[in-house]
């Protein structure tokens, strides 16, 4: 069953963050994935269940995304270096901060 639950939520995670990248012009929608995922996280790392791990792990991990994040920033950095390094700046510490009020919610 759970088994059945982990392929469920990173189903899930994954058609929302295709529907997310549809409808925000790059880099936008992995800004909002990452940063509204972090948050999510932090929300359930703070309930510490068993259902909050395989949602967070299976469904967040999923619709989260690192590796789109450096395709983005190289191909800003071809164009725009000073935005690249913003994007990275921003959203590093945006899904620290996103993280950190999700958990501090949760409590």
């Amino acid at each position: 069953m759970i088994v059945v639950g982990f392929l469920a939520a990173a189903v899930g995670g994954t058609l929302a963050r295709w529907q997310l990248a549809e409808r925000l012009p790059r880099p936008s929608g992995t800004f909002v994935a990452n940063l509204t995922g972090s948050f999510l996280l932090g929300l359930l790392a703070g309930a510490g269940t068993d259902s909050g791990l395989l949602f967070g792990v299976a469904g967040l991990g999923s619709f989260t995304t690192f590796s789109t994040i450096m395709v983005e920033v190289i191909d800003l950095w071809t164009s725009d270096r000073r935005r690249a390094m913003l994007y990275l700046a921003l959203t590093l510490v945006g899904g620290v901060a996103s993280a950190w009020l999700g958990l501090r919610l949760s409590r």
